[in-house]
């Protein structure tokens, strides 16, 4: 929004809100098909707002371009000419806020680069301006639909009218999220199958916070080592689940789950706060010192009090910055990258380590080491599995040890599971490993055992 200030106007009050929320769902509660209750709430939105014309654009379920859209009082063919585009070819404010998941605003849109391809679908109704803003399904972090609001002045939007919507937001999302949206943009109800799959979701998802708030999610720890396994370069802490019924939970079965409904921070934490508190005692102890690696999910780290919140447990648990790695996985670096440079170096600040986990599996990844200051790079398991049967993987791996040595980098080999995986990634260069050739992970009480042995 630049440095132009929202106009300070009085918020919507409790009985304006609720007469508008009846008035949204009151065809919902006809049956009315999902459009006809769309375009009467943009109907309302428009009511309020001042010369605004309001739309509705819906995601397809990989949240990488529009396949439907609604309009109250500007023509539908308008929004056919942003529908099955990819978000990351322009599409003015729209696009750029499904992209970055925040409030964009082009007070002229003929002057905003983000509109370059588009402001001819606009230029024959007399729009200038426009803002936009996502909307979430409700209790995750996950995109589903923008809201966009056009005007035919150049303005911004008033903090009227940024609280009004703000306060349906919710609403919106209910709305949206009760309904499929398939590849090819069309609209259906849930079927009962469907439903009781949502239900079983969530109930699942409501367990694992109940696993949480028992403590019955904790870190294992499994050793990071060097010299032929004789040294120990350090530990990586692992979620798991102790489930009353099912036993040992792997964090593939839960930690999705804790993404989607948006409480992946509350467990990363609860994980980082065990590990560091776990490894301080055991420090002081021995008298060993040691990296100790803790995976965090991109969903968490993109939040702007992230390296707050690291520093507020490294206080509380006394674990020094300076053996702490915070890992996070390649693959989900892809969105938003300049937004993690920042939390990044943040982090270097403190004098915590940064490690890029499966390093090698997208296209991206020389990128994360340009912009992002990295210690460490781990090499994926997946190229440690054949190294020593596929003439490919061993080009890889020997590649990314290479790269990683010419850049002053730890490499980290995963997954190293015989004789033969050791023996040529040392000869590649890499000296530092991690595998069930020399640990699967173990409990506190195990790694205190294993420890023993250094």
């Amino acid at each position: 929004m630049g440095e132009k200030e929202l106009l300070e106007e009085r918020v919507l009050s409790p009985e304006e809100f609720v007469s508008g929320y009846q008035y949204i769902t009151e065809y919902l509660k006809e049956g009315l098909p999902l459009c006809d209750v769309l375009k009467r709430a943009l109907k309302y939105f428009e009511d309020q707002f001042v010369d605004s014309y309001c739309t509705i654009m819906l995601l397809n379920s990989k949240r990488t371009e529009f396949v439907n859209g609604a309009a109250y009082t500007l023509p539908d063919d308008m929004l056919e000419n942003f529908l099955h585009i990819r978000l990351f070819d322009g599409l003015g404010t729209c696009g750029t806020a499904a992209v970055r998941g925040e409030l964009m605003v082009s007070p002229n849109v003929y002057n905003d680069k983000t509109w370059r391809s588009f402001a001819n679908v606009v230029q024959p109704y007399g729009l200038k301006s426009c803002w936009s803003v996502p909307v979430y399904k409700p209790g995750t972090s996950h995109i589903i639909a923008v809201f966009g609001v056009y005007s035919k002045y150049s303005r911004y939007p008033s903090q009227r009218e940024l609280d009004t919507l703000s306060a349906y937001n919710e609403l919106l999302g209910l709305i949206i999220s009760n309904y499929k949206i398939d590849d090819d943009g069309e609209i259906e109800p849930l079927n009962n199958h469907q439903q009781e799959e949502v239900d079983s979701k969530t109930l699942y998802a409501e367990s694992i916070k109940k696993g949480l708030e028992n403590g019955n999610i904790y870190p294992y720890y499994q050793p990071v080592l060097t010299s032929d396994g004789e040294e120990l370069h350090g530990v990586e802490a692992l979620a798991r689940w102790e489930h009353p019924e099912k036993g040992l939970v792997p964090p593939i079965d839960f930690i999705d789950h804790a993404e989607e409904y948006d409480f992946i921070d509350w467990l990363d934490e609860v994980i980082c706060r065990r590990a560091c508190k776990d490894m301080k005692e055991l420090m002081d102890q021995t008298g060993k010192r040691f990296m100790l690696s803790v995976n965090i999910s991109a969903v968490h780290i993109r939040k702007q009090d992230f390296a707050d919140r690291i520093e507020a447990i490294l206080y509380e648990t006394g674990f020094p910055a300076e053996y702490l790695a915070i890992e996070i996985t390649e693959t989900s670096l892809i969105d938003n990258l300049s937004d993690v440079a920042v939390t990044f170096q943040q982090l270097k600040n403190l004098g915590v380590k940064i490690a890029i986990d499966d390093f090698g599996t997208t296209y991206s990844s020389l990128n994360y080491l340009k912009y992002l200051p990295v210690d460490t790079i781990k090499l994926d398991k997946t190229f440690i599995h054949d190294v020593d049967k596929s003439p490919i993987d061993r080009r890889i791996c020997k590649t990314i040890i290479q790269l990683g040595s010419d850049l002053d980098l730890n490499v980290v080999a995963e997954g190293v599971e015989c004789d033969q995986h050791l023996s040529i990634i040392q000869d590649f260069g890499c000296h530092i490993y991690q595998g069930y050739y020399f640990s699967k992970p173990l409990t506190l009480d195990g790694w205190k055992t294993y420890l023993e042995q250094f």
